[in-house]
């Protein structure tokens, strides 16, 4: 934090708990997939279409992680850009 203003670093320091949220995202969504695949691995669905169903939702879904990831990044260091 700076020395001459403790609220001045105040948004890059809240970058750890929007990180968190995501890792548990992404734990949530594997432990979910695994879930999905053993349950329509029971109903004898073929493979082939198991990975693709898989693969496309969880594509999706890592986009989604990405962006918000992004737009965290984007704004600690835009945030950086303005500190004096």
């Amino acid at each position: 934090m700076n020395a001459r203003n403790p609220y001045h670093d105040r948004r890059s320091n809240s970058q750890l708990l929007p990180r968190i949220y995501l890792s548990l995202q992404v734990l949530i969504m594997t432990l979910t997939s695994y879930i999905g695949y053993t349950m329509l691995n029971a109903m004898q669905i073929e493979i082939s279409y198991i990975y693709a169903a898989l693969l496309l939702a969880n594509s999706y879904i890592f986009s989604t992680i990405f962006t918000k990831c992004k737009s965290i990044s984007k704004r600690n260091s835009f945030a950086k850009r303005y500190n004096y």
